[in-house]
């Protein structure tokens, strides 16, 4: 009986131990430890940048005191003025949290596996390129927005056009949203058209 039992549970166990492998890759593997180090080096480049056109920004929710935490900044690259939106109604200076905005936007993640270039999660312009004649701006609240992105706005002025880096402390933070996963540094194109 014993010997009949083992040969029928011989098939069974040799299946059970047998595990298939797969080719599957994890899209955001160590996603956490990239994104830090991602930033950590933006961050880095910024403050030894002798440009004008790179800098750090202290995000505005925080206290007077200084900080030496990375994930307190964001990081900018201000690229070329958009000379034609200058010429708007807007106030001069740049838009308060109470304040209501119209900007063109783009966001990605960090390169993954599937996107080398980083995963295009939301954007407002679809063109390669930023082109004024094309974009459709889209308005927004400075205060609804994420803390990175409205520290940006606060110090931008109408025409500014600029490419935007947060940890993912001034994002999302941990929380996964159906196209964003947790932890994920954000970078964001953005052009600042008007604000009230």
């Amino acid at each position: 009986m014993k010997k009949i039992l083992f040969i029928l549970l011989l098939p069974a166990l040799l299946f059970a131990s047998c595990k298939e492998e797969t080719n599957e890759v994890e899209e955001y593997a160590n996603w956490q430890s990239v994104n830090e180090t991602a930033f950590k080096a933006k961050y880095a480049s910024a403050v030894a940048s002798l440009s004008d056109n790179i800098d750090t920004i202290r995000c505005y929710s925080l206290t007077a005191k200084p900080s030496a935490q990375t994930e307190d900044y964001i990081v900018v690259k201000k690229l070329d003025r958009v000379e034609e939106l200058v010429k708007t109604d807007s106030p001069k200076g740049s838009p308060l949290f109470t304040d209501s905005v119209l900007v063109s936007y783009r966001g990605n993640l960090q390169p993954s596996y599937s996107y080398p270039g980083g995963l295009v999660f939301d954007q407002s312009f679809t063109s390669p390129q930023y082109n004024a004649n094309i974009a459709k701006p889209v308005k927004l609240l400075t205060s609804t927005v994420v803390g990175g992105f409205s520290t940006a706005l606060q110090n931008m002025t109408v025409g500014d056009h600029w490419i935007v880096y947060m940890p993912y402390q001034l994002g999302y933070g941990t929380t996964e949203t159906s196209t964003i996963p947790a932890y994920s540094m954000l970078t964001f194109e953005i052009v600042l058209e008007k604000y009230w």
